[in-house]
């Protein structure tokens, strides 16, 4: 073949190889709930405690865990993933006079790492199988939108666990930030699991879930 002839697919390799890496790693699982009828639950999702069904309000239809029971209610979702990966959504939440919720998200199952904020210390936190193993101060808004994305990337011969918490906004001020929120490393392997959403109604009123993803490192 000659050269004139060979440019296109070197030129078509050139911008495979110029390609960010993201692009390398689809998102495993996508759910903005405008597909699901309202009142039931989007496929390939499992309850562990609570009842999450869709709602619609404001022409928008999002993910909503009930007001009871008043526990760590929590559903996984996605494909299990082991090692590295990446899990996002934004959440609302509302409180009632002294009472505050607790919410969060997470990967590699029930006992798997979770980015969790708790607006009545004022903190967010990293836990794994249920402990907390960094907290960071928060400012936590109410009734409002926030994003959350957990992350997880080999480092070395360890795991780096990092957690980003930010308002959901429009623009430049809605853009995740270059630092995390809180961050914590880990010697032993993440584990295998799906992701999972987390919602805890103390406050009496619901905890709302939108525009989940679920990426594999």
């Amino acid at each position: 073949m000659k050269l004139p002839a060979l440019l296109p697919l070197l030129m078509a390799g050139l911008a495979l190889a110029e390609e960010p890496k993201g692009s390398a790693n689809p998102a495993a699982f996508e759910e903005d709930f405008e597909s699901v009828a309202v009142g039931e639950a989007p496929d390939g999702v499992m309850e562990i405690d609570g009842t999450f069904t869709v709602v619609e309000e404001d022409g928008a239809k999002f993910l909503r865990v009930g007001i009871e029971p008043l526990a760590e209610n929590g559903i996984i979702l996605g494909p299990s993933m082991k090692a590295g990966g990446s899990v996002e959504a934004k959440i609302r939440s509302f409180k009632k006079r002294r009472s505050f919720p607790r919410f969060g998200i997470g990967l590699h199952g029930i006992s798997g790492y979770r980015l969790r904020v708790v607006p009545s210390s004022g903190t967010v936190e990293l836990l794994k199988n249920e402990e907390v193993v960094a907290s960071e101060k928060f400012a936590w808004k109410a009734d409002a939108w926030t994003n959350l994305k957990l992350e997880i990337e080999q480092a070395g011969d360890g795991w780096a666990i990092k957690g980003w918490v930010w308002p959901v906004a429009e623009g430049e001020a809605g853009k995740q930030p270059e630092a995390p929120s809180i961050q914590h490393s880990d010697t032993n392997a993440p584990g295998q699991g799906k992701a999972s959403l987390w919602g805890s109604p103390y406050s009496g009123k619901p905890v709302d879930f939108d525009d989940v993803r679920v990426v594999p490192g």
